[in-house]
């Protein structure tokens, strides 16, 4: 597969022999973040059949340019669709062109497939094809998952006719009711000369929509897609749906001619991408406002370099540390939210570049993993992948480089600290593990929460109401607390002794690792939502009020306003970009942030922003410098006494 770059769109080649040409079309949003590996393997799978594929990106999603806020979206996406069909037959000399739609990308196929009129076949896998009922569908989730623990501090949305948001990505004014007036029944007639429609749960309107295809002429063919919500699930634990998938490419296969199948066509006649020498291909580059992107492939590794277009000095006339961004669990390079590509152009802005990485097996590394588990993303392999990451920064003129990484991103960016020479910084949000002991290896093993959150719902009747009818488990929960209050009183009594006395009585890993991290001269913040279950393994390692950190000043923690743990809400990943900007420029760089963009800063945040621009450094702390925010305690609210 080859990168490739086409108006304003980032996307994936596939390359292949025959003359059936076929576009993957995305699902929106989390959607695409859960399918991203199995997506892949589609594209491989059908190119693997003998027809060239092309996978992108929309105008303001993944590593494509633009953000969610850009009007007009819906039309922009049709419109690269039709770009991609253009786009792929100059490249390969496709004769033909099928288009393939999961969740709302298939409803958009079937828009675009109508608009262009030339599609030769078109897949519909579980597709919305009644747009307000997708909306609705989108509304649940969110509010599903404000009933949650991760959740819990989050503010509901103020107009949903405004906004309409689930798992951080959302849609915005004119583009909701775009959506909430889609019926494909009567917005398409007949889209293609063949449509295989695969359905997950509304039957009976998928049987509506087929019947109406073939009344216009088109040949359809049914199913069911039983395995979609085995794959449309968190990253983690998403399936591939094989017998699926081998449908479609069966599918397609069969409607190609033997000569497109076979390859055997002579291709001489229309040069092509296939053909061409690495100097001939296009260039690889988006350039945007404050920076050039370009894919990056290197070793099994691929990331987005993002440069900016005026590189920044600090006080010493030095370039700045670049930033290296490590997967989210089994999320591909763009992160929850699209957080990373968020932050990495917003660093541009200010002089700083960055790279978005795929760690072994993740993403679009090669080859892509046939299984990823917990034990998978917190391993060596996983930590020294970050540090083949900083090598390459410093190959490409970078001396410093600093990590940033939620949950278990967070992770292997703090061991990548402690190793690699020219990593001289990390931020990590929502750390759960500072050592990986093996613990809640299969999906809901792990299904406590934070400590706070028990305390919180102990003082509500719904919480009892639900233990009296057998809902909810409260000794169990009281175990789980009392094993955590053991095991912080142990290790603090261990912690004691060992400072009085200068005797180790006990290999404290964790211990270990920050003390490497400060003597390495690495600084390190680490950032919490006041909910998260990581808070209280910091707890347990370093005290409730976390004391034992006063002895590695260069090892910060600290607590943000309205942060969930996977940063799903707008104002949780603002947050975290202004928090960890403002400690790479005062703790790293040593510099201010530039002040024309700090008060872009400010007016874009909202009223959380300013409260986290109260910033002390650590050659230079304060007591009860935080404005109006209250400590909780030192080094949690990263003021040292």
């Amino acid at each position: 597969m080859r990168p490739v770059v086409f108006d304003d769109c980032f996307g994936w080649l596939h390359p292949a022999a025959g003359k059936q040409g076929v576009v993957l079309c995305n699902p929106f949003g989390y959607d695409a973040l859960c399918t991203h590996r199995g997506w892949r393997k589609l594209a491989e799978r059908i190119a693997a059949a003998g027809m060239p594929a092309l996978r992108f990106d929309y105008p303001g999603a993944g590593d494509s340019a633009g953000t969610e806020d850009d009007a007009q979206r819906v039309d922009a996406w049709l419109d690269s669709i039709a770009a991609a069909t253009r786009r792929l037959r100059e490249w390969t000399g496709a004769t033909s062109v099928s288009l393939v739609g999961l969740r709302l990308g298939a409803t958009l196929a079937a828009l675009a497939a109508q608009r262009l009129g030339d599609i030769d076949a078109l897949v519909l896998l579980a597709p919305p094809i009644i747009g307000r009922n997708y909306l609705r569908e989108l509304r649940a989730h969110r509010q599903s998952w404000l009933s949650t623990p991760a959740g819990m501090n989050a503010d509901p949305i103020a107009d949903p006719d405004a906004y309409v948001e689930a798992f951080g990505f959302g849609l915005h004014g004119g583009d909701i009711a775009r959506i909430g007036a889609l019926d494909l029944s009567s917005d398409t007639t007949r889209p293609a000369r063949r449509v295989l429609l695969l359905d997950s749960s509304d039957r009976r309107r998928a049987d509506a929509l087929a019947e109406h295809y073939a009344a216009n002429g088109v040949s359809v063919e049914r199913g069911c897609f039983d395995e979609c919500d085995r794959f449309v699930i968190e990253a983690l634990y998403s399936e591939e749906p094989v017998a699926a998938f081998s449908r479609v490419a069966q599918w397609l296969l069969e409607g190609a001619s033997v000569a497109d199948a076979t390859g055997a066509a002579d291709q001489s006649e229309t040069p092509h991408l296939l053909d061409a020498s690495p100097l001939a291909l296009p260039e690889l580059t988006l350039t945007l406002d404050n920076a050039v992107e370009r894919p990056i492939v290197f070793g099994n590794y691929f990331g987005i370099y993002c440069e900016p277009l005026v590189p920044s000095m600090d006080t010493n006339g030095l370039a700045p540390p670049a930033m290296l961004f490590v997967n989210t669990g089994a999320s591909h390079h763009i992160g929850d939210g699209r957080i990373f590509v968020l932050f990495a152009r917003r660093l541009a802005a200010l002089g700083i570049a960055s790279l978005r990485m795929d760690l072994s097996g993740l993403g679009d590394a090669a080859p892509a993993a046939e299984t990823i588990t917990l034990d998978t993303i917190y391993s060596d392999t996983s930590c020294n992948d970050a540090a083949a990451g900083a090598d390459w920064l410093a190959a490409h003129g970078h001396a410093r480089v600093v990590t940033f990484g939620v949950c278990g991103g967070a992770f292997v960016g703090l061991h990548a600290c402690a190793r690699h020479p020219k990593i001289v910084g990390g931020f990590g949000v929502n750390l759960q593990k500072f050592i990986w002991d093996g613990a809640a290896r299969e999906p809901g093993a792990q299904q406590f929460a934070s400590s706070k959150v028990y305390w919180r719902s102990a003082l509500t009747g719904a919480k009892w109401s639900r233990a009296l009818h057998g809902q909810s488990h409260p000794l169990r929960i009281a175990r789980v607390l009392g094993r955590r209050l053991t095991r912080r009183c142990w290790l603090a009594a261990i912690g004691w002794i060992e400072h009085r006395t200068g005797w180790p009585l006990i290999r404290n890993e964790v211990r270990d690792i920050v003390c490497t991290l400060h003597a390495k001269g690495v600084q390190m913040r680490l950032a919490y939502g006041e909910f998260d279950v990581g808070l209280d393994e910091a707890r347990v390692q370093f005290g409730a009020r976390l004391g034992a950190l006063l002895r590695y000043p260069r090892v910060r923690a600290v607590t943000l306003p309205k942060l969930d743990h996977a940063l799903f809400t707008r104002p949780a990943r603002e947050a975290v970009m202004a928090d960890a900007e403002k400690w790479l420029f005062a703790d790293v760089i040593r510099a201010a942030v530039p002040a024309a963009f700090a008060r872009a800063s400010t007016d874009t945040a909202g009223a959380m922003t300013p409260a986290l621009f109260q910033h002390q450094s650590v050659s230079a702390p304060t007591a009860g410098a935080t404005g109006s925010r209250t400590p909780a305690h030192p080094c949690l609210d990263g003021v040292r006494p």
